[in-house]
């Protein structure tokens, strides 16, 4: 059911961002950050659950945990570029 909250706020700001495009072009991109950040609240509950599972996994790992942190930081670089090629 939260799939369907999701996609109704996706769909809604992707015709908002097409309609306020052609009027005001400068506001298309502040529609599509307020809409990212619908989106990622709607997600929160589940990224805290990601987070718990990173915890509980550094917990057991045996040795350096600089290894999970550099892993960390190059998923979030990747998520990062890819968010911005896509938003081009």
């Amino acid at each position: 059911m939260e799939i369907i909250k999701i996609v109704g706020v996706a769909l809604t700001g992707a015709i908002m961002v097409i309609i306020i495009k052609q009027y005001k072009p400068e506001f298309s991109i502040y529609i599509s950050l307020v809409t990212s950040l619908i989106i990622v609240f709607l997600f929160i509950d589940k990224i805290a659950g990601i987070i718990n599972f990173i915890n509980n996994f550094s917990e057991q790992i045996t040795g350096s945990r600089e290894f999970l942190k550099v892993l960390i930081k190059i998923t979030g670089i990747a998520i990062l570029t890819e968010f911005a090629v896509r938003n081009l």
